[in-house]
């Protein structure tokens, strides 16, 4: 058994944010992570080399096919599948809803788009828990905006491809509206910084700007444990995880827990470990569930003189038409081509002109979450949702204006900002954590992460998650304070 004074598991914006805040304050902490630290430049140049830490490559060019895919999930069927403990991506599969996340030191942040934003709802905060408020949580999301460098895409004059030039033949799409900052080192290159990893740290990671600073002031990072179980026992928490690198079980023992370890992984270790007896009650688990109305298309927008495959990480959003109630459409190029290898140099030159289009929105946040046998399963209709039905139609627009088809598939919902499932509420029928993080009827284990939130944010969701994480850090704070007074 390892005890440690704070337990965190995961370390992307949920994890990684609370584990840098505690650590901040003088407090020891320990961090689980199930994915490796990853070759990118801050890491070779730390001390992690020298300390026997094997970096493990992003999927770029010969590594695409080997390092993709970490794991598979097929809905119930025997629970996910391992392919390679050191792939970038979980898969799960589920007919209502798929999700795919990252797994790695740094979490989501290296493979998001670097699009820092608050949520749609100016007053998303309010009415939701006891302690929580719009107000109370403005310094949170301006402590992590200021720790990411983010910076309004409009003003980063030199980027090329952002939206109102990429889109300035298409007079009857709105690109002037509010554009997210970014989370980007605006320094000249603009390839290669994509969904498959930024090995140049162009993208601001949470792994070098939270993580490795803290190494030296009181934060031990357990690459490549995996979280199984939590086990309360008395005043402690046992926490079951399995060492991938020594295939070996760990027992880590402490007061306090903080689970960060995002919607999907945090919700296998609620469900399993209620399925064992290490935690009780927590009737409202798996409800409200969210995929944040992501909808994933393709368009050829551009001409053919231009070549989307330079851009920001995000070349910023647009509303099809000048309605104020448009669903917005966020988008990027593709940029991440040369990471495929032997991709014919035709092909590239013909999708080279073409767009990812992303739409978000606040879906209803009325899935559910269940447990089978081996796994979750997740239960979305999306019918439920307006957003999706005017996202599609939006994307149907794009040809009737452009003359070129944007390919979707509304069969196959899939979103990559899962939300939901360990909700804030007021109580532990109406959720599953206090407006301090804190479980109900579980004193000091904490979540952290996007399954806390009490509805889809409409935006992307990564500050609102570090906001969350960086409030419940004080609530922990407060209470340790308390308990030693």
């Amino acid at each position: 058994m390892i005890k440690t004074d704070i337990l965190v598991i995961g370390s992307g914006f949920g994890g990684a944010v609370c584990a840098a805040r505690l650590v901040d304050a003088g407090k020891k902490v320990s961090l689980l992570e199930r994915g490796p630290w990853r070759d990118s430049e801050s890491n070779r140049q730390s001390d992690l080399p020298q300390q026997g830490v094997t970096l493990q490559p992003f999927p770029h060019g010969r590594q695409l096919p080997s390092h993709f895919l970490r794991q598979v999930s097929i809905g119930l069927l025997n629970g996910p599948k391992m392919l390679n403990r050191h792939g970038l991506f979980d898969l799960s599969l589920h007919p209502q809803m798929s999700v795919l996340c990252s797994a790695g030191v740094g979490g989501g942040s290296h493979v998001y788009w670097s699009m820092n934003m608050r949520p749609t709802d100016p007053q998303y905060w309010d009415n939701r828990a006891i302690g929580l408020s719009a107000k109370q949580m403005a310094p949170h999301y301006n402590w992590i905006l200021a720790q990411m460098g983010s910076q309004p895409l409009e003003q980063m004059t030199v980027a090329p491809n952002k939206i109102d030039q990429a889109l300035a033949e298409y007079p009857s799409l709105n690109t002037q509206c509010e554009q997210p900052a970014l989370g980007f080192r605006f320094r000249g290159e603009y390839s290669n910084h994509g969904m498959l990893g930024d090995a140049a740290n162009h993208k601001v990671g949470l792994d070098e700007q939270l993580l490795l600073p803290r190494l030296s002031q009181g934060l031990t990072v357990y690459a490549e444990h995996e979280c199984l179980t939590i086990r309360r026992v008395g005043a402690y928490y046992h926490v079951h995880s399995v060492d991938h690198q020594k295939q070996q079980d760990k027992v880590f023992v402490t007061k306090t827990v903080v689970l960060g370890a995002g919607v999907i992984n945090s919700m296998r270790i609620l469900f399993r470990s209620r399925q064992v007896g290490g935690l009780t009650g927590l009737s409202a688990l798996g409800q409200g569930f969210s995929g944040n109305g992501d909808v994933f298309a393709l368009w050829r927008a551009g001409r053919d003189t231009q070549d989307f495959r330079q851009s920001p990480p995000s070349m910023g959003r647009f509303q099809v038409g000048h309605q104020p109630d448009a669903p917005f459409l966020y988008a990027t190029g593709l940029n991440i081509l040369q990471q495929i290898p032997l991709l014919p140099t035709m092909l590239q030159r013909q999708l080279k002109h073409w767009l990812i289009l992303v739409g978000m929105g606040q879906d209803a946040a009325d899935g559910n979450i269940s447990w089978g046998q081996h796994d979750i399963s997740l239960q979305f209709e999306q019918s439920k949702s307006p957003i999706f039905k005017s996202l599609y139609q939006s994307l149907r627009q794009l040809k009737i204006i452009s003359k070129r088809r944007a390919w979707f598939l509304p069969q196959v919902p899939m979103t990559v900002h899962p939300l939901g499932g360990a909700c804030v509420g007021i109580n532990e029928e109406q959720g599953v954590v206090d407006g301090h993080g804190e479980v109900f009827g579980h004193p000091n284990l904490y979540i952290t992460d996007g399954s806390a939130l009490p509805a889809a944010t409409g935006t992307p969701p990564s500050m609102t998650i570090a906001a969350w994480s960086s409030h419940v850090s004080q609530a922990i704070l407060q209470k340790l304070q308390e308990s030693n007074e």
